[in-house]
């Protein structure tokens, strides 16, 4: 299940283009508002709202700087690692509360490791933007020969209904593909008084 050189060769590639491409462009951006921000000629309630701005295009340049870094270093640094520092970020950007139960010292093959973190990513996300949870707990262990992983929020099933309702949805369509990919099963469910579980169970043979 080792990820190959050319899968390597790939995400380094996508790191360098999103490092050249996109992220330049952000920071090109937030020079062009700070500058606005120093115009004697705005406006006191428009400055109000371009920080606000200038706040948010902040963490968007901040969390793909983190994702070129997860890019090109996946294969080095631990899961429990990677995990904790996902989830400060997430924590800090939307305000959030996230529980966990994760060893830090989980280190997994390198392709596993790579699917795992981007399906807890996402999972964690769509709670987050879609179901505009206000708390979410989230325990990874090892168990025997598997890797288990679990997660919950408080997030009212009708918040999710038109996302889990539509199987185009990319995000829950890249979860099930990684999951295959590693040969996990994992189920998304909704209960009404308790809102998202999503449990996913991996061999670590």
């Amino acid at each position: 299940m080792r990820a190959s050189t050319t899968e390597r060769s790939e995400r380094i590639r996508i790191a360098r283009d999103l490092h050249d491409g996109i992220a330049q462009e952000l920071v090109a951006l937030g020079y062009s508002l700070d500058k606005t921000l120093t115009a004697a000629v705005v406006a006191p309630e428009v400055k109000a709202q371009l920080r606000e701005v200038r706040s948010q295009l902040t963490n968007l340049t901040n969390e793909l700087r983190a994702e070129i870094f997860f890019l090109r270093n996946s294969g080095s640094q631990n899961l429990g690692q990677l995990l904790q520092s996902l989830i400060g970020r997430l924590e800090k950007q939307h305000e959030i509360k996230i529980a966990t139960t994760i060893p830090l010292g989980l280190t997994l093959d390198e392709d596993l490791s790579y699917q795992i973190y981007r399906i807890i990513q996402e999972v964690l996300t769509n709670s987050i933007k879609h179901a505009d949870s206000t708390q979410i707990q989230m325990q990874l262990k090892t168990s025997g020969n598997k890797l288990e992983l679990l997660i919950t929020d408080q997030a009212t099933p009708a918040e999710y209904e038109q996302v889990e309702r539509d199987p185009n949805t990319f995000g829950l369509i890249g979860i099930q593909e990684r999951a295959v990919q590693i040969g996990a099963d994992c189920e998304w469910v909704h209960e009404l008084q308790s809102g998202l579980r999503f449990t996913l169970s991996v061999n670590l043979n």
